[in-house]
């Protein structure tokens, strides 16, 4: 795939330094590429699903959880949005909700992703920490190219 025929651009937003870098290097590759960027923020309600299910969890503290999340997704989807005004790019925000992984892999099916651009993890935590889990199994399951910024 040549570098002109990215077009379509997902970013993979959360809450980390890593995740407002990627932002930047999304804005940035767009920008020189003349792509589109749709950003995504997941509010993992199948991770909160699991954790009420295990009785760790009850209802009112998922409800509560789950949209102190959707409120942290909406900040971090205006700092993508404000570095693309910044840069005259073309962006997208999407607040989803499901199982995490499954509605970064079906969005990116879904908008034809030409490259996932996601935050960087330790891979040394991909077997004791959820969110280098999920970022990995992106990587080994994306139908695109997907790059990772430290």
């Amino acid at each position: 795939m040549s570098e002109s025929s990215m077009r379509n651009i997902l970013l993979v937003v959360d809450s980390s330094d890593a995740g407002v870098r990627a932002a930047q290097k999304a804005v940035e590759l767009a920008s020189d590429l003349e792509a589109k960027v749709d950003a995504a923020f997941v509010v993992d309600t199948g991770t909160l699903r699991q954790l009420l299910s295990g009785k760790i969890l009850v209802a009112e503290e998922m409800e509560e959880f789950e949209e102190d999340l959707a409120t942290g997704g909406r900040k971090y989807l205006r700092v993508a949005e404000q570095l693309a005004t910044e840069h005259g790019v073309s962006l997208e925000s999407h607040l989803l909700k499901g199982s995490w992984t499954a509605v970064i892999l079906a969005e990116a099916k879904r908008m034809k992703s030409d490259l996932i651009v996601l935050g960087g993890f330790k891979y040394s935590l991909v077997k004791r920490d959820l969110v280098c889990k999920q970022k990995q199994a992106i990587i080994d399951d994306a139908p695109c190219p997907v790059l990772i910024v430290r």
